[in-house]
């Protein structure tokens, strides 16, 4: 129970986020402002003053300045704050928002921080002490038609459903406990239920072997004399009893004072569980059902973004569910067990064809998901976060161990939505850890998922490199080259490379006897050469003319005398 002289705390669990996990932290903002500066409009009282995300106070880091919180992120990847400072700060930041917020006390969601945080409270020591990792046997003994094909089991199959190595192979996987569901009517006195109160006994002998503890779960319709004797047939039996409302619980208790009993709870009805339940009794629990596939927002999706969006919104909300779960404890003075609503679904498609069935269009598409890396990776996460949460109270138990009459050939294949719910083929496919015991992922809620929920399995082209720089202008893409306001200078051409000269000879001394060559010289030798040229162009046209002129004459007869 809380202790009264002790105040509770918010603050982050260091179990998550120190000094060594802050470096693996993806984005401070994300995960811390936008939670944190959402509240109370951002304001938050510290030391009689009224402070907040965009005016810190100066006490949370006296060796740096933090004007605001995103001066935080700058100073610690600045290195200007170590990663302990920094978490230094953010825990006082945590803190400083919750006392701030109104009504904490009642709100089951005022610590949350995406996971991060922790509620502390001193409480008194309670019996158990070993989480609870358990499965239902689902079809066994009441209806369960996604479990069973579609119709309830025969006595003959019910005999049959179970064996010894079922349950030894629950404790290899590191689980612990299994509830198993009964109807009311079973402990009626009449002669037709001795048959299946003796079928109950032996698979309670077969859990008891393989070292797995038991939870009686009733269902139906509180009936004093049938609640009394299924009580003491846990007492017989060594079994907890989960009851199907807290109008059973004085029939229970009155059986006797040390039996486990659990009492059936929703989020609406945790506030106020110390009024319903008596305040010194150490052995009764909260029973939770944390059912994510019963709204609009959870269930409904028309095409295949929808349903990727989907899945990626439940991964971000599985990480809250540690909240309740400590404020049961703190406030409440009872700790939980999440009894039903864990299970790797996303929706309502394992009831089609019933009235509980609501068709939004969100299952016309399972196939896409079957082999599918994108889904196969956020189911894991999705799972991973769910174990996180609910490891914060007294445990879990898994929607069902296995399906009817499933094929031993594809245990592990996803391939039909009932086998979300079955824990032998969620672990099988790779979805659970290899043992609950050793291997449960501590950073599970670290970060938020990772937003890819629009390509899903499609990949982007490669990113291109840097376009060139080109200066004063801009590189157009359109004909891969650079384009310009007022384009540049052209670009200067190289001069060619001059020939090699001769080499230079000097020139011979003039020798005396020789005339001088001056520009007169040159003058003379021209008139000379045209004088010339002259004489013999008159001689060609003299030769030439005087030959053409004798044409048509006689030659005169020589005359001797």
């Amino acid at each position: 129970m809380k202790h009264p002289n002790h105040p509770t705390t918010c603050r982050l669990d260091p179990t998550v986020v120190n000094a060594d996990t802050l470096p693996q932290l993806h984005d401070m903002g994300l995960s811390f402002f936008a939670t944190l500066c959402g509240r109370n409009r951002g304001a938050f009282v510290y030391q009689n003053q009224t402070w907040g995300c965009t005016a810190l106070p100066p006490q949370f880091a006296t060796n740096v300045k933090l004007p605001d919180a995103n001066a935080i992120v700058q100073q610690y990847q600045g290195g200007n704050l170590t990663a302990q400072e920094t978490v230094d700060v953010l825990n006082q930041l945590v803190e400083a928002v919750y006392q701030s917020t109104p009504h904490h006390e009642s709100d089951p969601f005022a610590c949350e921080l995406g996971g991060l945080s922790q509620l502390h409270c001193p409480t008194t020591t309670m019996p158990l002490t070993t989480t609870i990792r358990s499965v239902t046997l689902a079809g066994l003994f009441t209806e369960a038609a996604w479990a069973t094909g579609g119709t309830p089991l025969t006595p003959h199959q019910q005999r049959h459903f179970y064996t010894a190595q079922d349950f030894h192979d629950m404790h290899k996987l590191g689980l612990n406990t299994v509830q198993i569901p009964f109807p009311v009517t079973g402990f009626f006195l009449n002669d037709g239920n001795e048959e299946l109160l003796e079928l109950l006994s032996k698979i309670r002998q077969m859990a008891d072997d393989a070292q797995l503890q038991a939870i009686l779960v009733l269902e139906g319709d509180d009936n004093d004399a049938a609640i009394a004797a299924a009580a003491q047939f846990c007492v017989q039996h060594d079994m907890s009893l989960l009851l199907p409302s807290v109008q059973s619980f004085r029939a229970a208790r009155a059986v006797d004072a040390t039996l486990p009993l659990y009492v059936p709870i929703n989020l609406s009805t945790i506030q106020h569980m110390k009024t319903t339940l008596p305040a010194n009794d150490s052995y009764v629990w909260g029973a939770l059902s944390m059912d994510h596939t019963s709204t609009v927002a959870d269930i409904a999706s028309s095409n295949s973004l929808d349903d990727r969006q989907k899945l990626f919104y439940h991964e971000s909300m599985a990480c809250l569910g540690r909240s309740p779960l400590e404020y049961a404890t703190c406030f409440q003075g009872i700790p939980v067990l999440v009894s039903s609503g864990f299970d790797a679904s996303i929706d309502n498609c394992v009831w089609q064809g019933t009235p509980k069935f609501q068709n939004y269009g969100q299952c016309d598409r399972f196939n896409e998901t079957i082999h599918s890396d994108w889904w196969y990776r956020h189911r894991q996460s999705f799972v991973a976060r769910q174990l996180f949460s609910y490891e914060k109270g007294l445990g879990w138990s898994f929607a069902a161990w296995k399906l009817y009459n499933d094929d031993d050939n594809t245990v592990g294949v996803l391939d039909s939505w009932a086998k979300l719910l079955s824990f032998r083929d969620v672990a099988a496919a790779g979805l659970m850890p290899n043992n609950l015991r050793d291997n449960m992922d501590p950073l599970a809620c670290l970060n938020p998922p990772i937003a890819d929920f629009i390509l899903g399995d499609d990949t982007l082209a490669p990113t291109p490199g840097p376009p060139p720089d080109c200066g004063n202008g801009w590189w157009n893409a359109s004909i891969q080259d650079c384009t310009y306001w007022i384009p540049p200078s052209p670009t200067a051409v190289p001069t060619r490379a001059p020939v090699t000269a001769m080499p230079i000879v000097p020139c011979p001394t003039t020798c005396p006897s020789c005339t001088p060559f001056n520009s007169r010289s040159s003058m003379e030798v021209g008139v000379a050469g045209f004088l010339l040229g002259a004489v013999v162009m008159a001689i060609y046209h003299h030769c030439v003319t005087s030959r053409h002129r004798r044409d048509g004459y006689s030659d005169i007869p020589t005359m001797t005398v």
